[in-house]
């Protein structure tokens, strides 16, 4: 993702950030190996989800929620959120904090499950 970022940077395309990156790798994955049958493949299981603001808003309500059960998962998001909430602007730095709190909250299942609270 930092090479497709640094890439875009050096060829002049303005406003693509690491978030625009992740993005694209994160959903270009998600489809070939989870929607290709291969969701239960150890790697697969590690797949990052794509990260976008409808995702932010499903995981601050179910998190909101259920504060008491992830109190450490609760801190992590929202402090990752108050370094930088837009995805589309995110750095690498904020695309890993906001994958840590997702990690911890996701424990013993495939992060890619993260998105049932994904947020329409």
């Amino acid at each position: 993702m930092r090479n497709i970022a640094d890439e875009a940077k050096r060829r002049g395309v303005d406003g693509f950030s690491f978030g625009h990156a992740q993005k694209i790798v994160n959903i270009y994955l998600k489809s070939i190996f989870v929607c290709g049958e291969h969701y239960r493949h150890p790697l697969v299981v590690q797949l990052h989800p794509p990260l976008d603001r409808q995702l932010f808003l499903g995981l601050k309500t179910h998190l909101r929620k259920n504060k008491a059960a992830y109190p450490a998962v609760a801190a992590a998001f929202t402090k990752a959120q108050k370094v930088n909430s837009s995805w589309t602007s995110f750095t690498e730095a904020d695309y890993i904090s906001h994958i840590a709190a997702i990690q911890a909250l996701m424990v013993g299942r495939p992060l890619y499950e993260a998105e049932e609270h994904w947020s329409l």
